[in-house]
């Protein structure tokens, strides 16, 4: 009974947020989707600990968990644009192999960089206990 009241609340806690991302989207007259700012603002209020992942820990794990339907209306449209494939193709393929590989480029130097602090920092605890 307890999570058919807390699942609402953290849903609309996370649409506020993301409707927050839309108006400051809307007012400082940024370049930037409302949906993305929304997403840093939430990521924002929890590093800062102002929002606490237990009071959203629910309903954003549903979302996650059901990510995949959000994609169908989306690939249903995209049936519809055959046309814009034939068109555009070619040009789209290159944009999205290109982003694919600069984006494991990004991730393996990322998780190299982290992983070596790691390593340093467990290096070091392990010296100071000898």
């Amino acid at each position: 009974m307890k999570k058919l009241l807390v699942f609402p609340v953290q849903l609309i806690l996370l649409l506020i947020i993301c409707k927050l991302g839309y108006y400051f989207a809307d007012l400082l007259h940024l370049p930037i989707p409302g949906n993305v700012i929304g997403m840093i603002l939430l990521f924002f209020l929890l590093q800062t600990k102002v929002l606490k992942v237990e009071w959203i820990e629910l309903a954003s794990g549903f979302l996650v968990k059901h990510l995949a339907f959000f994609f169908i209306p989306i690939s249903i449209s995209l049936m519809t644009m055959g046309w814009l494939f034939i068109e555009f193709g070619l040009p789209l393929a290159l944009t999205l192999g290109v982003s694919l590989i600069c984006g494991f480029i990004v991730s393996a130097w990322t998780v190299q960089k982290f992983s070596h602090r790691g390593e340093a920092n467990q290096h070091d605890s392990v010296n100071h206990t000898l």
